[in-house]
């Protein structure tokens, strides 16, 4: 029996097989006779009807984006699961060093004649032409069913104007949000990132 609060994917996988002949499912958890197991986010969805149908997607695991968006740093990633398949990191001088803002705010309020300004803007293009190509090749690769997103509301903004054909409409229903705070943008976070949204919980 699991004693800590939170299992792994694979732990939580060992568990439900385990139990699979006595437990039941309501919304987003799953009850046995002596636990309470709310689902990894990544199975959490509106309308599961039975158990069978659960496994089949644990069997079969759909492949899913990540996307870890700060002022000049992303982190970017493809994963099935608990298995990270493809990750990219990048970053781009976007920023004032003595400010700390990112020039897409700068510009709102000085010229944006200044060679430094310039330098950042078209950074910044690039920045996002980067983030959009990648998510756009692994799209088209892989079947991706969610696309966890952290990011404030001016960068997604400055993500669609920056870009003629994004990888992802903004009303594409796969949007999620990542529900945990997120540190400055590099694989180390990604891993963390991906790894809370991969484990069960116990209640």
């Amino acid at each position: 029996m699991p004693s800590a609060r939170y299992a792994s994917y694979a732990d939580f996988v060992e568990w439900l097989e385990s139990v699979a002949d006595h437990v039941r499912i309501e919304e987003d958890r799953l009850i046995s006779a002596d636990r309470m197991c709310r689902l990894p986010i990544i199975l959490r969805r509106a309308g599961w009807t039975n158990l069978d149908e659960l496994q089949d997607a644990i069997d079969d695991p759909p492949y899913f984006g990540l996307m870890l968006i700060q002022a000049g740093r992303a982190s970017v990633a493809v994963a099935q699961a608990d298995d990270m398949i493809e990750s990219k990191q990048i970053q781009k001088y976007m920023v004032r060093k003595t400010q700390g803002r990112a020039q897409l705010t700068y510009l709102q309020e000085k010229g944006k004649s200044r060679l430094g300004s310039r330098i950042r803007l078209r950074q910044s293009q690039l920045f996002f032409e980067e983030i959009n190509e990648r998510m756009q090749g692994w799209s088209a690769a892989y079947p991706l069913t969610q696309i966890f997103l952290s990011c404030t509301p001016k960068l997604k903004g400055a993500y669609y104007l920056a870009l003629r054909a994004p990888a992802f409409a903004k009303d594409d229903p796969r949007w999620r949000r990542v529900p945990f705070m997120v540190r400055p943008p590099g694989q180390e976070e990604m891993l963390r990132i991906h790894r809370l949204l991969c484990r069960a919980e116990w209640l």
